[in-house]
This record gives structure tokens, sequence and C-alpha cells, in this order.
């Protein structure tokens, strides 16, 4: 069993490595076989710039059907399956390299030429008998132990995922063939986890990366269909077929583009705005496309060559497929991804949510970049015209809750981050570092953490999944998970009032909302609170292209002038078709909307003077400038030429956070008059230089 442990240790530790075209340089005369046609992944292909132009990309914390993963799977030459004297790494469907134990060298080498026909089959093995067998035999074989006990770990955590996503929508489990889905029940079965809301697609796979390789999807038309957008996944011949896959089993529409791009670099407000790394830029700046057979036995397999594009070509594509694009400097020390997802999140279309990099960590590249990067996010603007707003989580620790010794220790060892979470309708997937016992992590830090996420994202239920196997992977459960959106949405917007905009004095409040659905709306309903109280309801009044009112009148809560209170509130929506939703969606589990309000009668807030607008910096401006503005004031603002026209208006409410900021790049360079207009009609004007 130790020679069988080595033999499986090798092979593995080898299988973690990305794919090596160099290795595959084999100078041997064997023939070469072509894979076949992979009739599970053929679908039509349709290319990006015929996508339809009525459409947009749902946020992630909005209602799906489906989340996308896999199993782990061993991979051996064909005939060969379950023989541990062989293994083999899958480049192109169905075909690999093809390797044998030698005993003599106690190494593996080359079988049968190198290259050839590779089956798989999901990951199987009996790792508790060997962690028994070795615990038994004493000290000395600790390290296979511990080996062991890593592999049942790193297994597990896609056990626990397939449960929690089942709990929240189906989970969709892509499978090299659908007689391997028995084997895939059986081992969840066995964990007292079994399927019950599930679907299996087939599709070969390299690895379990399938947010970097699957499909960002998108809505479009009138009925709000559900289509998929398939970039380019660099390298991984079988991951990147995915898209193709899903698309031939379902239906779902599927677009292609030849950019290369991977979705843990992808995060949108859900209204027209994207935001991306500069990895992106690196990802197209070469000539290396996908990897194909060449049917040449000395060299089997070889990269496509692929035009080389800028940094404005790329940033045109994207913006031609999902509008307004932001692309930002990459992190330096997050395991090599450049990922948006390892530090960023929103959890509507107005906020963003944080990992805070501890002030210890202060002197790290990272550290500036990160800050750099929040502070220019939430220096652009939400289709409400104020600033997104942004709250923190907080970051890992190490086992024993230290810090990191190092930015180099973090990046090559672990790269933990809690911002690497799944959404699943009203549940999050959370990645925890410490064994989960009875759904806490058992570490006091790891549970004060998951409190602080709690607090964060009000209302979810999470599941949290102990992920250290993943450990110097660059990646957690975000990463090798994908989200299919629901049918039918009830698309809810709104210009949430939240704690982030301090004290509003007031003694009505008007709330603001776009809702749509396919069949229309029947009905919408406001819900709010004060102190925990009896709730009220105020019903909105539909307007012009689908906007709705509703008024919050604290008059029915009773309050006097002056008294304070913290306010709850949150927004269901039926369809004429039968459906409803609320916003949040998890308010049926306590997840509401949350401001502090002192009752006023209005005195000081309806009207705007010069003391309460200050002046634009920097001014003149070629890019973003802010002026500050008195918190409680509610005002239009209107962006003036020299000729006298508007060319830009937005609304301040009374919830904005004290800031007004204007991009000025879009803006011919000239002389502009900048007027907070109030609602009784006075304003203030200030001037501004674009050049």
């Amino acid at each position: 069993m130790r020679q069988r442990s080595e033999m499986k240790k090798e092979s593995q530790l080898r299988q973690q490595k990305p794919l090596n075209l160099q290795e595959l340089n084999l100078r041997s005369d064997a023939a070469v076989a072509m894979p076949a046609t992979q009739a599970k992944s053929k679908s039509a292909k349709q290319w990006s710039t015929d996508m339809p132009a009525d459409r947009w990309f749902p946020g992630e914390w909005e209602e799906v059907q489906a989340i996308v993963v896999t199993f782990p799977y061993n991979a051996y030459p064909a005939g060969h399956v379950g023989d541990d004297d062989y293994t083999a790494d899958i480049y192109l469907p169905g075909m690999g390299m093809l390797y044998k134990w030698n005993d003599n060298t106690n190494r593996w080498q080359y079988f049968n030429g190198g290259w050839g026909a590779v089956d798989g089959t999901p990951d199987t093995t009996d790792y508790e008998a060997y962690i028994a067998y070795f615990s038994q035999l004493g000290s000395q074989y600790q390290e296979y132990v511990e080996y062991y006990q890593k592999q049942l770990e790193f297994r597990n955590v896609f056990v626990n995922l397939i449960d929690a996503i089942q709990h929240g929508s189906q989970v969709w489990i892509a499978v090299w063939n659908l007689s391997d889905s028995t084997m895939i029940k059986d081992i969840m079965s066995d964990a007292g986890k079994p399927l019950t809301n599930y679907r299996f697609i087939e599709c070969y796979t390299n690895a379990f990366w399938y947010r970097d390789c699957g499909p960002i999807c998108f809505y479009y038309g009138d009925n709000d269909e559900v289509a998929m957008l398939n970039f380019e996944y660099s390298g991984r011949a079988c991951d990147d077929l995915l898209p193709d896959s899903i698309s031939s089993q379902t239906g779902i529409p599927n677009y292609t583009t030849t950019i290369e791009w991977e979705g843990g670099n992808c995060l949108v407000d859900g209204v027209g705005v994207l935001f991306t790394s500069d990895a992106i830029n690196d990802e197209n700046a070469d000539r290396q496309g996908q990897i194909y057979a060449t049917g040449n036995s000395q060299d089997p397999v070889d990269y496509r060559t692929k035009p080389s594009l800028s940094a404005a070509a790329v940033l045109d594509s994207m913006q031609r497929m999902f509008g307004t694009t932001y692309v930002l400097p990459r992190l330096q020390y997050d395991g090599g991804t450049g990922h948006v997802d390892l530090y960023a999140d929103m959890w509507d279309e107005n906020e963003f949510i944080f990992s805070k990099y501890p002030d210890q960590y202060s002197s790290w590249t990272d550290f500036t970049i990160a800050n750099n990067n929040i502070n220019t996010l939430t220096g652009y603007q939400s289709i409400f015209g104020f600033n997104y707003k942004k709250s923190y989580i907080p970051f890992p620790s190490r086992d024993n809750g230290s810090n990191f010794t190092s930015q180099t220790t973090y990046d090559e060892s672990y790269t933990r981050s809690y911002s690497n979470h799944t959404f699943i309708n009203n549940i999050i997937v959370q990645p925890c570092f410490s064994p989960v016992v009875d759904g806490e992590p058992s570490a006091e830090w790891g549970r004060a953490n998951l409190d602080s996420l709690r607090a964060a994202y009000p209302g979810y239920t999470f599941y949290p999944i102990d992920i250290r196997s993943f450990d110097g992977y660059g990646g957690a459960i975000h990463c090798i998970t994908k989200q299919i959106p629901a049918d039918n949405p009830i698309r809810i917007l709104h210009p949430s009032t939240t704690w982030h905009n301090g004290i509003i004095h007031t003694a009505s409040k008007n709330m603001e909302a776009i809702i749509t659905n396919r069949s229309g709306i029947a009905s919408a309903t406001l819900h709010w609170r004060v102190d925990g109280a009896d709730w009220h309801t105020a019903t909105f009044i539909p307007g012009e292209d689908n906007h709705y009112t509703a008024v919050m009148d604290f008059a029915q809560a009773a309050m006097n002038e002056g008294q304070q209170g913290i306010v709850e509130y949150y927004i269901s929506a039926t369809s004429n078709n039968g459906k409803t939703i609320t916003k949040p969606m998890t308010a049926n589990q306590g997840g509401f909307y949350t401001f502090h309000v002192i009752y006023d009668s209005g005195v000081g807030i309806h009207s705007v003077s010069a003391e309460q607008v200050g002046q634009f910096y920097p001014n003149p401006a070629n890019g973003l400038t802010v002026i500050d503005i008195d918190a409680i004031t509610r005002c239009q603002v209107s962006v003036i030429d020299a000729l006298g026209r508007v060319v830009r208006r937005d609304n301040l409410t009374d919830g904005h956070n004290g800031q007004y900021t204007l991009d000025t790049r879009a803006l011919p360079h000239g002389i502009y008059s900048v007027r907070f207009t109030a609602e009784d009609g006075t304003n203030v004007v200030r001037r501004l230089v674009v050049q």
C-alpha cells in the first residue's frame, strides 16, 4: 500500500500543475489518434456580434435557477480505468498524456507512446482506508496520513458544496459520461447528503475552475429569455467547451467571442456596468490561442495563433458586449489570478462589499492597490446618480488566528478570501478556514468573522465550507461555481437608503423603484417599520418607463418631532403571471434595508443654499471631480454647456452620501455650469472647466 500511495501521490501532485505542452514533445513514432468529435458539446455557433441588442447581465445576488459545478476526476489511459499502475492527463476531449508506473525506477513513464485515448472516473478513492492503514503504522508514516487526509478534505469540499447548492437551487453537475452519475449519487448518499435537486451535464473536464471557464449569462428580449456569452478559456480545451455543452443539452443560446477572459475577473452591477482588472489585457496581448490536436506523433498538441489585441481594442470589445466597462489594476499577490472576486463583491446594484486588508499589512503592495481600487470604484456613480456605497468584511487569518507573515507567503501558500463565496438565491455558500462543526467554523476567530459576514449580508443563510485544502490555489467557492439565472425574473431596481447615508431628517420618505416582468406587474408594495414595531405598508404607484413611487409616512408610526428611530424596509412585487419576489431577496429571513431617521417636519430639507454646496475639486478637471453637498439636501443636478444645453441630469435624494461625483471624460472640453435645484425651486450654480 505504501508503494501505491507514492504512485497516487506523485500522480495527483503532477495533475495539479497547469497543462505543459513542452512535455508533449514526445519524439515517438507512436500512432496518434485524433480526438473524436464531442457530440455532447456540439451547439450551433453564434458569435457575440450577433447578440440581441436589448440585453442585460444580472448581478450575482439576483435569482438563479441553477449552479454549475463538477466533481474531481481521476484520468486513465482508455482500457485501464481504476488500475493504479496507470494514470493520464486529459488535454482534449477524450485525449491526453498517458503514463504507467515503473517499479524499477519508482517513477511514472510514458505509456503507449505517451499520447492517446483517455477515460476517467469520479474520484471514489477510499481515503479513510488509507488513513487508517498508515495511522496504525506509527509516527514515521504521518506524512501519508496527512496527505490522504488532505485529499479527503479536498473531495469533501465538492460533496459539501453540491449539497449546499441543492438547498437553494438546482445543482448542475458536469460529468465525463452520464453513466458516471451513479457513482456521484452513491458518494453523496454515503456522505449522508443524497442528491435531491440536480441535473447532470455531460462534458469532459480538465479541472474544476467553473467560474473561469463557464458562460457569462444574460437576459434578452421582451420575455427576458436567458442566453450565454462564451469567452475563450486559455489552454484548457475541454473546460473551454463547457458553455457549448450546457447549450447543447439545455437549449440555452450560446454566443461566442474570441476574447480571452476568465469569469473570476467579472463583476457586474446588474444595470449595464462591468468591473474587471487589467489581467484581461495581459491575456489578450499575446498570440497564443487554444490548444488543438496537430495529428503529428512527435508534437500531438499545439497552440493556435490569434491576433494580439491592444488594451484599447479589448476595452472596446468589452464595452460593446457589456456596456460601461471599468478596468482596474490587478493585485500582484493573489495567487496569480488577477481576479476581482478575491476582494470585491456587490450585494445589490448600489453597494460594494470589500475584503479589508488589516492595517498590519499596510506595507504590502496589494494593500495599496486594493485601497486605491476601492476609492476608484466608490468614485463611480450607480444608475441612480449617486456614488456606489461600500462596506467591509474581515480578512481571514492563518489557522491559529495570527496574521500572515508576508505577502509572498500569503501569495504562495494561502490566498484566502471571504469575498470568494457564491450567492444561491437566499443562501451564501461561504469559504471558511477551520473545521465546520454544526454549521459553524470551529475556530473562535472564524466564528467571529462569520458573524461579521452575516451583518454585511443581512438575512442570508450561510453554509460555511472548510476550504483550507485549496490553500495556495488562488481561489475558493466562487471560483468553482457558475450561476444560471432564473427564468421569468421580476427585476426590482431601487436606490436603497442604508446606514451608509447617515441620519435622515424628514417626516416622510419618497421611495422609488424600477420594476419589470415579462408579463407586467400586478402589484408592488413598500413594507416598513420603525424600531422593530408593527409593519406598515404603502402601495407603489406606477409611472412612466416602469418607474414606481411609494411614500413612507412616519406619522403612521406615531413619531414625534425630533424623535429618532431605526427604519427597516423592503419591497415586494407580484407579476401578472403570479410570481412574487422581494428586494432584498432575503426579506422573509430578516434581510432588510436599514437607515436612521429623525422625525422632522421638513425645515431646511426642501431648499438649497450656497452654504450647503461646496466647490468642485479638481477644477479644471479631465476625469473625476467631486463637490461636497450637505447630506440632508435633496436636489436635481443639471450639467449645462456653454450653449445652455443640459448635457447630464442626476437626482440626489436625501439619502446621498454628502458628495456628488461627476465623470468629465465623456464631456467635450469647455466651460460648464452645474446647477443644484431643490424641490422648492431654489438653486445654486457652480462653474466647472473641463480640459
